[in-house]
């Protein structure tokens, strides 16, 4: 009987540390994104969506890759924060897309859904922003505007992506390649009209490919095999700059 009672009692302590460090990392999750969690913390999640969804925020850039392969892509950087209430199953994001040197004219800014399906795989769903000046570096405000879905956003269904699991990776998610091509670019002002993009996920960043087509869906331009590397950036990192600072 005594036995019985340490193992009950040892498993409420257990839980209890586990419940605690869970609601502590889900208030780091909601903070700042400069201050992500970082991949130590996100590699200790074992709910596979949950740790899909920490991996997808944050703040990323190409520089490391650029430095050392001298590939001639120029260095750019993304910010993903979180927005709206989390429902089971499912979170939104706000995704702006920068030159280091231009973080005030975003390259390109939208926003996702992700839609947990199964146990291994999600729906990334894409919406455009109608006034994309009114977001324009929201994840520095401690509060994001409040967005309505149906008053702010346009639905794009034909750019959505599979997001999966990989089993022979374990920890790491990717998207499926697109079966036609059928994303537009809706802001684009060069040649280029249409997209693919694919990428994979793990703790410490993206691994990214786009491919480029014209107005009749033919290749224009495609990342080279090896992708372009965004790596997580955080605080304790070398030559790590704070673009979180509130507007004055």
């Amino acid at each position: 009987m005594k036995l019985r009672i340490l193992k009950s009692w040892t498993i409420l302590i257990i839980g209890g540390i586990l419940l605690s460090a869970c609601s502590n990392f889900s208030k780091k999750g909601t903070s700042n994104i400069i201050e992500p969690a970082s991949a130590e913390d996100i590699s200790q999640i074992y709910n596979r969506f949950d740790r899909m969804k920490y991996q997808v925020m944050g703040h990323f850039s190409n520089r490391f890759q650029v430095m050392e392969e001298d590939n001639g892509e120029p260095i750019q950087e993304f910010i993903i924060a979180p927005i709206m209430q989390d429902r089971p199953g499912e979170f939104w994001i706000y995704m702006e897309f920068f030159s280091p040197l231009m973080i005030d004219q975003p390259l390109d800014q939208r926003i996702e859904q992700y839609v947990r399906l199964s146990r291994d795989t999600y729906r990334m769903e894409v919406y455009y922003i109608k006034e994309p000046k009114r977001f324009i570096n929201a994840w520095k405000n401690d509060v994001f505007p409040k967005v309505n879905i149906t008053e702010d956003l346009i639905r794009d269904e034909v750019c959505d992506l599979l997001v999966v699991h990989q089993a022979d990776k374990p920890g790491t998610f990717r998207t499926l390649f697109p079966e036609e091509v059928t994303c537009e670019m809706l802001t684009s002002t060069t040649a280029a009209r249409y997209s693919d993009m694919v990428y994979e996920t793990d703790d410490y960043g993206y691994l990214m490919w786009f491919t480029f087509y014209d107005k009749d869906k033919k290749l224009l331009k495609k990342t080279k095999e090896q992708g372009l590397s965004f790596k997580r950036l955080g605080q304790n990192d070398v030559g790590y700059i704070d673009l979180s600072k509130k507007r004055r």
